[in-house]
């Protein structure tokens, strides 16, 4: 664990004093928690704007569309006349793995 010395507004601590209260009574550490988790938040939203994800559409070394959602990829292949199933599609970060649910049946 760290301390962090930062200043806020009047304003804003009694605010913060008030939420950590209500949430968490007059424990110790109620507004160090209170506090975290806004940061936690705060910084996973500004992780998800920034990420920039991007698709390729190639064709051997050639590529044939760029774009920034599968959607947009998809239109711009349309545009040039270009059938998905002839080229590698590409994504810029690992997609995640699809679940598989079901019934299985053993191989004996």
């Amino acid at each position: 664990m760290v301390n962090i010395t930062f200043s806020l507004p009047d304003e804003t601590v009694k605010k913060l004093r008030e939420v950590a209260r209500r949430a968490g009574g007059a424990r110790k550490g109620a507004i160090s928690e209170l506090v975290d988790i806004a940061v936690r938040e705060h910084l996973k939203e500004v992780e998800s704007r920034t990420k920039h994800e991007e698709f390729r559409a190639m064709r051997g070394d050639e590529v044939v569309a760029e774009a920034v959602s599968l959607k947009e990829l998809a239109s711009a292949l349309e545009k040039r006349g270009v059938d998905p199933r002839e080229v590698l599609i590409l994504s810029s970060s690992p997609l995640e793995p699809s679940v598989r649910t079901g019934l299985r049946r053993s191989v004996d």
